[in-house]
């Protein structure tokens, strides 16, 4: 039971080994040290035995909480994008982007539809995913290449090693978007449904995947009907506490500052909001 427990602990926080490892084994190092100075001013091993006992006993128990403290602490740390910047920095002089023969132009002519990116960002429950999935199957219908992008999928694949820290959500935003600009650069239309609460995210993914391919769409719904379209039941769980910065309770949405298309979901009904999208894409000559 008690090893259950351990081994469970130790899958939710592979950390925790590290720091025991290095609590027992400085502490085993600097116990000798007073064993040696125990005798020394004594003139017994024993006593010097002793005091490095007491030590390695007490020492350990104290500097493994020291670790966990400071491990929970930003002071000093390098942000992920400060760490990023320095590998870029570090490899620039061997890596070099490739151009290719094919390029987006030649794509989007033989495909007889522009290539972009369409985000749709908004509150869990909002509608995002279902309006997603609604473009999708217009797009597979008419034979035009798309593909949906979806948060909770993203999170179980290639941002599985993310949580809901700010700085966490940045990455998570900006791996997405990278992916989003390789789909485009493929010749396929993104549909990207993040709730990407925050408007400098937002941003940088346009930075990265190009203002002139970046549709924003706000899928805006007010809150108690997110949370009463909530099938997972994740609203209820973040008002007792049970799931830290979750947005609209215990982290903040950002509203979008000037979106291209803004569906009120709390009012209109999903093929209205579908409807409304696909017109503004025929009517800026997206699509056919």
């Amino acid at each position: 039971m008690i090893v259950d427990i351990i081994n469970e602990i130790f899958k939710k926080d592979t950390t925790i080994k590290r720091h025991i490892a290095k609590s027992i084994s400085w502490r085993i190092v600097s116990s000798f040290d007073t064993v040696i100075l125990g005798w020394y001013f004594t003139g017994k091993w024993s006593v010097g035995g002793l005091l490095g006992v007491f030590e390695i006993i007490t020492k350990i128990i104290l500097y493994f909480f020291h670790e966990r403290v400071w491990h929970k602490l930003k002071f000093g740390k390098a942000s992920r994008s400060l760490i990023a910047a320095n590998v870029k920095k570090q490899l620039n002089h061997q890596l070099f982007e490739q151009k290719f023969s094919v390029t987006s132009a030649m794509r989007e002519k033989h495909q007889n539809h522009k290539i972009f990116t369409i985000w749709l960002t908004g509150l869990s429950a909002s509608g995002k995913s279902t309006i997603a999935s609604n473009l999708d199957n217009i797009f597979f219908n008419k034979d035009i290449k798309a593909f949906v992008l979806d948060g909770d999928n993203t999170r179980l694949g290639i941002n599985s090693d993310l949580n809901f820290s700010d700085e966490d959500r940045k990455e998570n935003i900006r791996r997405v978007a990278e992916i989003c600009k390789l789909f485009n650069n493929s010749g396929t239309i993104a549909i990207a449904s993040f709730i990407s609460p925050f408007v400098s995210d937002r941003e940088m993914a346009k930075s990265i995947i190009g203002a002139d391919k970046f549709i924003e769409i706000y899928i805006d719904a007010n809150i108690e009907t997110c949370k009463q379209r909530d099938r997972k039941g994740l609203y209820a769980l973040a008002e007792k506490g049970k799931i830290k910065n979750f947005t609209g309770i215990s982290s903040p949405y950002e509203t979008p500052l000037h979106p291209m298309i803004h569906l009120k979901t709390d009012v209109l009904e999903i093929e209205d909001s579908v409807a409304s999208v696909i017109a503004f894409l025929k009517d800026k000559k997206l699509i056919s």
